[in-house]
This record gives structure tokens, C-alpha cells and sequence, in this order.
């Protein structure tokens, strides 16, 4: 005894081939619309299938199928009021209409007088409660018969994977910039915006890496900002902020894109030279030194003082070449920093790294 098959039914042939384009997340969110209004255009017997974007009085087309010979395109822009999705999100719901020129309601409407298509069937699209735009489908003739139940209830199934799928990039979106934000403080100082310590190191000992295979030379230097103490205890801490931001900037203003400067804690920065030959390098700590003199703190110029650390890294051994190589360079730029201190301030002095 043979099984007969029931036909399928036309709901159940729209929710698989809804199904089967939903579920095709390889080919991408524009792909899959346009097989969803593919989908649509052959389920009404209709030529125009859109989805727009609403924004205020701008209506966007974001996706689009036109028959031959009409002239619409992804990014077309219209006046919101003289489309049919004006109709159709003051409706806050679904609205089809067989044969526009005769209904009593929307024959004058201004998108009939403007594009005059005939039969139309739209719904709103919803994001967080807020209407975002429209799916709707359209022809020039009118409908040759009434829009069903079926129809509209087709409408929402599509609205509604629209709708996920448009919170769904919304909500990556956001974790995507969140994600960004917390990796950049992770890495970067709050207050100057400059790269902070941890950054500093991981970059440094990548640097060191690079540089090292063809013999590199450069400079570590550290900078302090003198009587930054005072600053605070004269005027607060909010100058004092303001102090150390305007110095951040102004000391990055002065460095090239392969140069790199980070806070180091406190008052304290680091920078890092590593092209130019030696007199090159220190022509430009003398240029930081100078350039922080443009900063008035409160009726006097800022200065620094700055102990830098010249290497050359073909002179070093592979064991110096490790990872304290770095914290030994920035432990002898201290040292000259504190030497420029004891000596008066507002100076650079720097030695050799020999070891």
C-alpha cells in the first residue's frame, strides 16, 4: 500500500523558502534581503520590492528589485511624506491596497500623485520600539485581486526576521565598540589619552625585536614636567590635569608617525626615537624640551627635564637583547633625568648604553 504526500500548502512553501534565506548567513544581510523581497515580488504578483530607512522627513532606499526601465537605485533619497510608507507607518501596522486610484482614502495622497503606482502592500519595520523604515511591494497595475490574510500574515514573517536581524547587527555593533573601548584603556591613559605604561613595554620590546636584526640605534628618553608638585599644591588638581593633557599633546605634535611617546606614570612620559643618527635624535629632545616652554601655567612658561638612554643595538649580545634590555635602558635614562634635575632643571642629559 503506497503513501500518498499531501501537496504542500502555499504557507508551508513560504516558510520554507523564508527558512532557507534566513538560515544563509554566508551570503551576507543584503543578499538575503533581496532573496526576501524576490521571495515577496513573486508571492504578490508584484514589480517593486524596498526596504527603506526612515530618518525624520528622509526616506533612504537601503535595498531594492525594479523591473527593467525603472529608475531606482539603492541610496535614492525622497521626501518621507510623499511616499506610500507615510501611509503605512501612521498605520503602525500592515496596509495593502489593490487599486490606490479608487480608494476613497488615498487617491489624493501625494506619493499617488507623485509616482502613481496602483497596488501597494507595506509594513513597518520596528527597531527598540522605534519605526526604522519599511517593507513594502508595489506595481504600477492594480492588484488583480484582494490582498489576504495570507498575504499580510507573509508580511509580518518577513518584518520579524528583518527586525532580529537588523537588532542583532545593532547589538555586534555596539559590543564591537565596546570591545574597542576596553582594549583602549586597557592600553592607553585616561587622563592624556597617550599610550600608558603596559602599552609602552609591549610596543618597546616589539621595537627592540625589530630594530635589533639590522644592528638599530635610537633613543629611550624620560620626561618630567619640573615643579609639577607645585602645580598642584598652587592651583589644584584640575590645572594640574590640565597640565599634564596640554603637555601630552604638545610634546606628540612634535614627533613623527615611526616615533612613539606614552605616560609613564605621574608627571613622568617616555619617548622613543628610533630613526636619525645620533646628533638628529638629540636636535629633537632638544625640541621637546623648547616646545613645552609655549604652555603657560599661570603667568610662567612649563619646562621639563629629560634623561634619555642612546643605544646602539648592533653592539649589544643576544642576551642583552632580551627582555630587560628595555627596563635597563629606561633604569639609565632615569638616572640622567635625575642628574638633569640635581643640575637645575629644565635640561637634557643623556649617556650611552654600553652593555
Amino acid at each position: 500500500m503506497g503513501i500518498t504526500m499531501a501537496p504542500i500548502s502555499d504557507s508551508e512553501k513560504i516558510i520554507r523558502s523564508l527558512y532557507q534565506i534566513t538560515n544563509d548567513y554566508q551570503k551576507g544581510f543584503d543578499i538575503q534581503v533581496s532573496q526576501l523581497i524576490l521571495m515577496g515580488l513573486e508571492r504578490f504578483n508584484l514589480d517593486i520590492g524596498i526596504l527603506s530607512r526612515i530618518e525624520g522627513s528622509k526616506y533612504t532606499v537601503l535595498n531594492c528589485v525594479v523591473p527593467e526601465g525603472v529608475e531606482l537605485n539603492v541610496g535614492d533619497v525622497f521626501d518621507y511624506d510623499s511616499t506610500y510608507c507615510e501611509i503605512t507607518c501612521s498605520s503602525f501596522g500592515p496596509v495593502a491596497i489593490e487599486n490606490m486610484g479608487k480608494d476613497d482614502k488615498y487617491a489624493s495622497h501625494p506619493a499617488y500623485k507623485a509616482f502613481g503606482l496602483e497596488s501597494y502592500i507595506g509594513i513597518p519595520i520596528f527597531v527598540d520600539d522605534e519605526v526604522y523604515g519599511t517593507l513594502n511591494f508595489s506595481s504600477a497595475t492594480a492588484y488583480p485581486r484582494e490582498f489576504h490574510r495570507k498575504d499580510v500574515d507573509v508580511m509580518k514573517l518577513m518584518a520579524s526576521w528583518i527586525e532580529v536581524e537588523l537588532i542583532r547587527r545593532k547589538q555586534e555593533k555596539e559590543l564591537q565598540h565596546l570591545n574597542e573601548q576596553l582594549k583602549f584603556q586597557a592600553f592607553n591613559d585616561s587622563l592624556t589619552q597617550l599610550p600608558n605604561r603596559r602599552c609602552l613595554f609591549k610596543t618597546m620590546h616589539k621595537e627592540i625585536e625589530r630594530i635589533k636584526h639590522h644592528g638599530g640605534q635610537g633613543t629611550i628618553a624620560v620626561i618630567d614636567i619640573d615643579h609639577f608638585k607645585q602645580v598642584n599644591d598652587d592651583f589644584g588638581h584640575q590645572v594640574g590635569d590640565d597640565v599634564l593633557r596640554e603637555t601630552a599633546q604638545v610634546l606628540k605634535a612634535q614627533l613623527s608617525d615611526n616615533e612613539f611617546l606614552a605616560r609613564f606614570g605621574g608627571e613622568e612620559f617616555v619617548v622613543w626615537l628610533p630613526e636619525g643618527d645620533l646628533a638628529q635624535r638629540q636636535n629633537k629632545l632638544e625640541l621637546l624640551r623648547k616646545s613645552v616652554k609655549s604652555i603657560d601655567v599661570t603667568g610662567r612658561p612649563l619646562t621639563i627635564s629629560i634623561g634619555s638612554c642612546q643605544f646602539s643595538l648592533k653592539s649589544l649580545s643576544e642576551d642583552a637583547c632580551r627582555k630587560s634590555t628595555l627596563d635597563k635602558m629606561i633604569s639609565l635614562a632615569d638616572e640622567c633625568l635625575y642628574e638633569a634635575k640635581e643640575s637645575g632643571r629644565d635640561r637634557v642629559v643623556d649617556r650611552e648604553f654600553t652593555k
